[in-house]
């Protein structure tokens, strides 16, 4: 920190995540203490779920959604206050540094603390905090208010609370209690307590949930109109938050989620159990392609969606890159992610102001400036890179329309049956047949409402005879957008990532294509699917113990609508192996063995929705009948 103020004046200088290791992983409106007041708290504020009844009759006055106008960009002081000791993870706090952060743009900041290891006491009653713990937070919060930023201020990594949440929420009450009342006199508008940091494991669901209600009950306790932030379960994830269920009526609540996906290139190069392996390997670039946004855009839309339903605003309390990355990649995705967070209205908090994740490197005295300027200066014009070419509507290759065969071979593709017809001159070899796959808890229903499959697995290809019928047949209707169709009505239940899914191999083996434009199809119905392509790569990647598959997401509608899928809109299953290995559809697309259709739930959702979808006219455009090793037509 020795430069440290002199860099934080200069205006042309410029100023890791939370695991339980060290750095893992609008408008200018203000408010004063005086001015709080003025605030109308006349609207009725309806929260996610009226399951669980209030437990507070205080009214409060409704500041959550200017507060979060006000905190704009941010930044999280990782690495200091939630290590086990203050200076343990090699940082400690810096009153110059939360000076130059202010100089510097930064207007909130989230501070994460370690409460567990700084009792005086514990048992399985109750805690008390270490009183020169709670001064040293005291400290830190009173100068991050100084210096004109609101402070958030949680409780992170207690272990006791993530496996066993029922002996540990005594304490965990004892400490929310102490805290707020030590904090009690501060305005409403400089200071916000949040709740403990990424709930998992042993807490998550309605565990959660009545945590949650019970602690806003204290807390509104003591002090009644403090702004409260909530997180969903499943690590403050955006599907956890999708099922986050709040006391009804609760009012001056902010929502929080964290956002680092693709970990293979957030957390890349990095060794966080200190085992010497990555957790995930090194030169992974992002490129903020179509599919990279696309799945950016589309998440963050959905948190939206909630926010606005429920009519709480929304935090990103954590995001960011690991700084083994390449600059490049550091800034596209870090500026990508904060610019379409704060276009939505959601405040955000970058994770970390020094250490691994960080703006500023303390060993070296460095600022990394590329970062600053994504987060508080952002530039990029990010259509550059998912600019498409208009297609050519005479080049393409017509993968089915569902009116090619009839009978024992209304299932199949008629790319299959040319090369069929080409190779024994008839349609017995023929390969490409259309198949479903589903859990054993969800259900299809066929257009006339009759359950039609409940196996595991229908697939034509592992029967001994290609052409053995099977009811699968009841999913092609009539009344497709032309001639026939493919119908199919799904209900998905569970907590265990229900599935569904149906698709077509092109015919037998692996296909290039490698120029392919788009993909296009005509579709309605009801809700989320995944389309995806199956390559060679996606069944021998990474030992072969791999299940994804190159994919993106489409949001269905009532009426008819042509869906165009950019060459470049593929990107690896999350959490899958090829994510990790950073793998890219332009790598590996000149194997494709399939094309699948399926249910587009997020991981962590628990699911009790029914899918629908009508489907018709799928093209290949970019690509000829030649690609594909058809040479005549029968």
């Amino acid at each position: 920190m020795k430069k440290i103020i002199g860099i934080a004046l200069a205006s042309s200088l410029y100023f890791s995540a939370c695991s339980d290791s060290p750095s893992k992983t609008t408008d200018e409106e203000t408010l004063s203490s005086s001015s709080v007041s003025e605030i109308s708290s006349s609207e009725e504020v309806p929260l996610s779920s009226e399951e669980v009844s209030s437990s507070s009759q205080v009214e409060v006055k409704e500041i959550a959604a200017a507060l979060v106008k006000k905190m704009g960009v941010g930044i999280n002081l990782g690495n200091v206050f939630e290590a086990p000791d203050e200076g343990t993870w090699g940082e400690t706090f810096s009153a110059e540094g939360v000076k130059a952060l202010a100089d510097s743009g930064f207007t909130n900041i989230r501070i994460p603390v370690r409460w567990d290891t700084h009792l005086t006491d514990s048992s399985e009653t109750g805690c008390t905090v270490d009183p020169s713990w709670m001064a040293r937070i005291t400290y830190a919060v009173d100068e991050v208010i100084k210096n004109g930023m609101i402070a958030v201020v949680n409780s992170h990594h207690w272990a006791g609370m993530y496996s066993n949440p029922t002996g540990t929420k005594p304490c965990f009450l004892d400490v929310y209690k102490q805290l707020t009342t030590n904090f009690k006199g501060y305005s409403e508008d400089s200071l916000i307590i949040a709740l403990l940091n990424e709930p998992r494991s042993k807490l998550a669901g309605t565990g959660w949930y009545n945590l949650v209600a019970e602690t806003i009950e204290l807390i509104r306790g003591i002090s009644p109109e403090r702004v409260i932030m909530v997180g969903g379960d499943n690590w403050n994830s955006a599907a956890g938050l999708q099922s986050l269920k709040i006391p009804a009526g609760t009012g001056n609540i902010i929502a929080e989620f964290h956002y680092y996906e693709p970990m293979s290139v957030t957390h890349q190069g990095s060794d966080f159990d200190g085992d010497g392996e990555y957790d995930y390997p090194p030169n992974i670039s992002w490129k903020a392609t179509g599919a990279d946004q696309l799945t950016i855009t589309k998440l963050f839309d959905k948190v939206k969606a909630w926010s606005d339903a429920n009519k709480i605003p929304v935090y990103l309390g954590e995001f960011g890159v690991f700084s083994a990355a390449d600059s490049t990649t550091r800034t596209l995705w870090t500026e990508f992610v904060g610019t379409t967070a704060t276009k939505l209205g959601f405040a955000t908090a970058y994770w970390e102001y020094s250490s691994g994740f960080g703006v500023y490197d303390d060993a070296s005295d460095t600022w990394y400036s590329y970062l600053m300027d994504a987060l508080l200066r952002p530039s990029i014009d990010f259509s550059q890179y998912s600019s498409y070419p208009k297609l050519d509507t005479l080049s393409y290759v017509l993968f089915d329309d569902f009116d090619s065969y009839s009978d024992n071979y209304i299932n199949m593709n008629p790319v299959s049956g040319k090369l069929a017809l080409q190779e024994k001159g008839t349609l017995d070899s023929g390969k490409g047949y259309w198949y479903t796959y589903h859990d054993s808890i969800s259900r299809v229903f066929s257009y006339s409402g009759d359950t039609i499959f409940t196996n595991l697995l229908i697939n034509l290809l592992e029967l001994d005879t290609a052409t053995t019928k099977t009811n699968f047949d009841q999913m092609i209707i009539e009344n497709g957008y032309e001639g026939r169709g493919l119908y199919g009505k799904f209900n998905l239940k569970g907590e265990n990532y229900p599935f569904f899914g149906f698709g077509a191999s092109i015919h037998d083996g692996n296909y290039d294509f490698s120029k392919l434009v788009a993909l296009t199809f005509k579709a309605k119905g009801k809700g989320e699917f995944m389309v995806s392509f199956g390559m060679d790569y996606t069944d021998t990647c990474c030992g072969g113990k791999n299940w994804g598959k190159f994919q993106t997401p489409i949001e269905l509608t009532e009426d008819w609508k042509e869906y165009k899928l950019w060459f470049d809109q593929f990107v690896p299953t999350p959490y899958s192996a090829l994510e990790t290995e950073g793998a890219t559809w332009a790598e590996h697309n000149t194997a494709v063995k399939n094309l699948q259709f399926a249910n587009g739930q997020s991981y962590g959702e628990s699911v009790d929705d029914t899918l629908e979808i009508y489907l018709d006219d799928i093209r290949f455009y970019g690509m000829t009948d030649a690609d594909l090793g058809i040479t005549k037509e029968k």
